[in-house]
């Protein structure tokens, strides 16, 4: 299909409104125009962006009902942009983390003689010395519980 996504992404947009149904043919075959199509490429440009579906939504819901979104549209991009600010200064966090792990695990792995273990993952640091992206995925941002098993058995 020319507006790049699948069939079942255009039934999910016209199910959902966030574009008007197809005209169909004598064979029951979608058509589409080219709004349509525009339409499919201006969702998929602001998924891209960072909206959700329901952001698009609305925005698109304020506009056909004669509304300008515009400065909805603004402030929800800052947000976004916040949300990648901060998500930055996390992974800036985690990598330096990450190397200094890797300088204790240099260490350790050339003070232990060969074919012994160096026990790399006993030296992982506590859950409150890691990171904040390290401790997102160890603990449910909701419910507080393990997302991962922490018994489970590893090897070096």
């Amino acid at each position: 299909m020319r507006s790049g996504v699948s069939a079942d992404t255009i039934r999910y947009y016209e199910r959902t409104g966030l574009m008007p149904k197809a005209a169909r043919t004598s064979a029951g075959y979608r058509e589409f125009s080219e709004s349509a199509i525009d339409r499919v490429r201006l969702v998929q440009n602001a998924l891209r962006f960072g909206f959700s579906l329901k952001q698009v939504g609305t925005f698109l819901g304020v506009r056909q009902a004669g509304g300008a979104p515009c400065k909805n549209v603004r402030a929800d991009g800052a947000q976004i942009l916040e949300a990648i600010e901060r998500q930055i200064a996390e992974l800036t966090v985690s990598r330096e983390s990450v190397r200094e792990t890797l300088k204790l695990w240099d260490r350790r792995l050339s003070q232990t003689p060969e074919g012994r273990p160096a026990r790399l993952l006993e030296a992982l640091p506590a859950r409150e010395e890691q990171s904040p992206i390290t401790r997102r995925r160890l603990v449910g941002r909701r419910s507080g519980q393990p997302t991962e098993s922490p018994n489970r058995d590893r090897q070096d």
